[in-house]
């Protein structure tokens, strides 16, 4: 299974907003995601974050990235944790339910 193929899931097919500026960077990135053009998708991701500083998909994504496509793995951690605060530490939404999995994978694989 390729990087790609672990991290798409998280855009999936969901395009709320796409004609709004997030919409466009969303698109942005998950065609450099596609493409593996790992550099691309954070600066498209993180002009999602300067629209948008709590988009919980943004932010979950640029979690996969550190953690899948640059291997900073702290980084990841930092970018989930972020996720699971800013969605109130609710579970039912898909973001942070996500980030929590990833988070606990990744404590588990560094303890």
């Amino acid at each position: 299974m390729n990087t790609f193929e672990k991290i798409r899931d998280v855009f999936g097919s969901h395009d709320a907003g796409s004609s709004s500026l997030i919409g466009v960077y969303r698109r942005h990135a998950a065609r450099a995601i596609s493409e593996e053009r790992w550099a691309a998708a954070d600066i498209f991701l993180d002009r999602i974050l300067e629209v948008d500083p709590r988009n919980l998909e943004a932010w979950l994504m640029k979690g996969h990235l550190h953690r899948f496509c640059h291997g900073d793995e702290e980084k990841a951690l930092e970018c989930y944790r972020r996720v699971i605060i800013l969605g109130g530490y609710d579970t039912s939404d898909r973001h942070v339910h996500r980030a929590q999995q990833a988070q606990e994978q990744l404590l588990k694989r560094l303890a």
